[in-house]
């Protein structure tokens, strides 16, 4: 007979299965994520700030079936802050380099995993644009940190 357990701590699926006959006890995990939409709107850092307090941090995606998770309302067709950024003072080249987007949460490149630009982003316009949105068919456009946007 086999016997398990599942468990979910914070954002962490464990999964712990005992055979009293001999084998044991093994256990197995792996990071879910879950997103939150949130209709306030605030600036990308406040709204940072707002998802480390609530829950953990800005969206990451690490694959378009990430996207597809997101539950938002069908009739917001708004662009939406995620977690992915640049910093100005970090970069090692100027132009579209997309190795300096980094994301919120991990610290890693948008180059290492998953990205999904709108077609002439991210474009960096005026030197000011140093967050991304998402809008609702996935795509991603670099934006102005200061602007009030809902997220996730």
């Amino acid at each position: 007979m086999l016997y398990f357990i599942h468990i979910n701590p914070s954002k962490h699926d464990f999964l712990f299965l005992y055979n009293p006959s001999g084998s044991g006890l093994s256990s197995c995990s792996h990071t879910t994520r879950e997103y939150h939409y949130v209709n306030i709107p605030m600036t990308f850092t406040n709204a940072q700030h707002y998802c480390r307090v609530k829950h953990t941090d800005l969206a990451t995606f690490n694959s378009s079936s990430d996207f597809s998770r997101l539950n938002r309302p069908s009739s917001d067709t708004s662009w939406l802050w995620i977690g992915l950024w640049d910093n100005p003072e970090s970069w090692r080249t100027m132009g579209n380099d997309s190795n300096s987007w980094r994301w919120s949460a991990t610290g890693e490149t948008s180059k290492t995993g998953y990205h999904n630009w709108q077609p002439g982003q991210p474009n960096y316009y005026e030197a000011q644009q140093t967050c991304v949105l998402v809008k609702s068919d996935g795509g991603w456009d670099d934006s102005s940190c200061g602007t009030k946007m809902f997220f996730f």
